[in-house]
This record gives C-alpha cells, sequence and structure tokens, in this order.
C-alpha cells in the first residue's frame, strides 16, 4: 500500500483559504454576489452585523439631504470589504430592502470618501433610522460629491451588494 505525502503546511494553508471568511452567527444582514472569489454560503457572501463591526472602522461627519443637522457616520470602506472577498469586479449593484437598486464605482469609495456607515452619531442604525447600512459620500468636504449623481447613490437600508464587471 502506498501513501501520499503532503506536507501539514501545504494542508493547513489550503484549508484556511476555503475557510477565510467566517460564518455569520447572528441574523444576516448583507450579502455579497457576483465577480468575489470568497463566500461562506450557497448564496455567496453572506455577514451579520458582528462580521461587518469586525472590518476596519472609518467616519465620515457631514450634512446630507435626509437627515438634519450635522451627522457622524461610522461603518467600513469598501475597498475592505472587496479585498477581504476578493472582488474583481469594478461597479457595485447596491440594493435597499424596498429594492431600489443604484450602481456605484468601486473608484467612488477610494476617490470620493464614501463608506458604508453602520452607525450614526455612535448608535447602530435601525431600519427606521436608514439603517441597517447606507452609502455616505462626504458632503461637507468634497464638493465634487454635492450632485444628483452621488446623491442617487446614496442608498440606504442596503440588503444585498453584487459586483460586476463592466468595460466601461
Amino acid at each position: 500500500m502506498r501513501f501520499l505525502y503532503i506536507p501539514l503546511a501545504l494542508i493547513l494553508s489550503f484549508s484556511s483559504a476555503l475557510y477565510a471568511l467566517d460564518t455569520p452567527t447572528g441574523r444576516t444582514i448583507l450579502t455579497v454576489t457576483g465577480a468575489i472569489k470568497t463566500t461562506n454560503s450557497d448564496q455567496g457572501a453572506i455577514f451579520d452585523m458582528a462580521m461587518l463591526n469586525a472590518l476596519p472602522r472609518h467616519s465620515v461627519a457631514t450634512h446630507n439631504l435626509w437627515t438634519e443637522g450635522l451627522n457622524t457616520y461610522e461603518g467600513f470602506a469598501a475597498a475592505d470589504l472587496l479585498k477581504l472577498l476578493g472582488n474583481k469586479g469594478n461597479v457595485l449593484q447596491v440594493t435597499a430592502l424596498n429594492d431600489y437598486m443604484t450602481e456605484i464605482p468601486v473608484s467612488d469609495f477610494i476617490e470620493q470618501g464614501a463608506i458604508f456607515a453602520t452607525h450614526q452619531n455612535g448608535k447602530r442604525m435601525s431600519v427606521r433610522n436608514l439603517g441597517p447600512m447606507m452609502v455616505i459620500y462626504p458632503f461637507d468636504s468634497n464638493e465634487n460629491v454635492r450632485s444628483d449623481i452621488y446623491y442617487s447613490r446614496s442608498i440606504w437600508q442596503i440588503k444585498h451588494i453584487k459586483s460586476i464587471i463592466t468595460t466601461e
């Protein structure tokens, strides 16, 4: 009988690549599909709030058209999420709980400073208050984003992100 020798380091690196994304233990808040390499379910990559909160945190303090006064939004950068998922797309189709959908170039999150906010003024965003997550741009500090194009991309009550590859 012959035995196949496989170095333990190779087995461990292969198995950790397969399970690089944890499985949510809480209620699923976000599903990401499309041009991504890393998933944790048959639906794609699913996240609960604890998993989203574990991503590096970023904040944006700004006024906007939907809330009164200056608000500080905290959440995660798309770049961190997309790196974790092995993203290959250049556009994100973002869908809300009411099925409103908008397309956002990945470059908006890098060049324009947009984030996926999960907290407003230190409190977790509820569905009643534009949550559980929304795209927010730094409207006060970046005059380039004060236009209908970026206002329409400021989607709230996000439930799904699909990464797509476009030729544009």
